[in-house]
């Protein structure tokens, strides 16, 4: 396992250098942007999200935003308090959600033709919990996906950050034996009590590939863009582990309309390659 100092990816320091952004995602599948949003802007965002991600109940509300929170309690996500669509109620958010150029860089990546947008955004207080976090992983083995995930406060290895294992977006053989060949798994760290998934990798299946993950420690402003084709997961926080970030879900499309994903995922699935007006 490495960390930041190993250089793996590359610490981009100029926030809109679209050239040294998309090499670093070509190359590793990840790329972290040093300072993307200034201090304020990220309290700004946390402060409003807390007080709604510690809600112990799902509750919709009345701005179109919601928690969730039974669906996730016995599950490899019990430690991550969520709350969905939260530029319904944080402008900062907003603008995040509608940043033109995270939507070019996710554009340029593909070279598909197809523009990019995000399709819902969701905040996550990632604390330390009983249950273990899920592990090793890829979203979905239909399509790479991209992700914006900003820290909005400053992430140490206490705070289980995000890590990834650099290089395995373009592996399609590992995608295939996952797929056709080693089938579900509920994860190194759980027991037959919990159920398998589909895309969850152990570290055997991995094999010298773990070589190469890497946990993302960087400060509050700190923005981490990665295909969800590359293996990657959210790692245990300590006992006094806080993580707080946002992420765009970025899909082909412009202006998409916002998706359930989270609240009824069998609906969000049906949508998968709607495009917006």
């Amino acid at each position: 396992m490495l960390n930041n100092n190993d250089h793996l990816i590359e610490s981009i320091t100029q926030p809109k250098d679209a050239g040294k952004i998309l090499k670093c995602l070509r190359e590793k599948g990840i790329c972290l942007i040093n300072d993307y949003y200034n201090k304020e802007k990220c309290d700004s965002i946390r402060l409003s999200c807390i007080e709604r991600a510690e809600v112990n109940e799902d509750k919709n509300y009345d701005d179109g935003s919601y928690r969730r929170f039974d669906i996730y309690k016995n599950t490899g996500a019990a430690a991550n308090k969520r709350v969905f669509h939260v530029d319904c109620f944080s402008s900062e958010a907003k603008s995040l959600k509608r940043d033109k150029f995270l939507a070019e860089i996710a554009k340029q990546y593909y070279s598909n033709g197809n523009d990019y947008s995000v399709h819902v955004q969701v905040y996550e207080r990632h604390q330390f919990h009983p249950i273990p976090v899920r592990g090793f992983h890829i979203d979905t083995f239909e399509t790479s996906t991209f992700k914006a995930m900003m820290y909005l406060n400053d992430v140490s290895l206490n705070d289980g950050p995000n890590s990834y294992v650099i290089g395995t977006h373009t592996n399609s053989e590992l995608r295939k034996k996952k797929e056709f060949e080693w089938g579900p798994k509920v994860g190194d760290d759980f027991d037959d009590t919990f159920e398998p998934h589909p895309t969850n990798f152990t570290r055997n299946e991995l094999g010298s590939l773990v070589d190469n993950w890497l946990k993302i420690t960087a400060k509050k402003g700190s923005l981490i863009l990665f295909d969800t084709w590359g293996v990657h997961c959210g790692t245990s926080p300590a006992q006094d582990g806080d993580r707080h970030s946002i992420t765009n879900y970025y899909r082909p499309g412009k202006n998409l309309p916002r998706s359930d994903f989270g609240f009824d995922p069998g609906e969000d699935y049906k949508k998968y390659f709607i495009k917006g007006e």
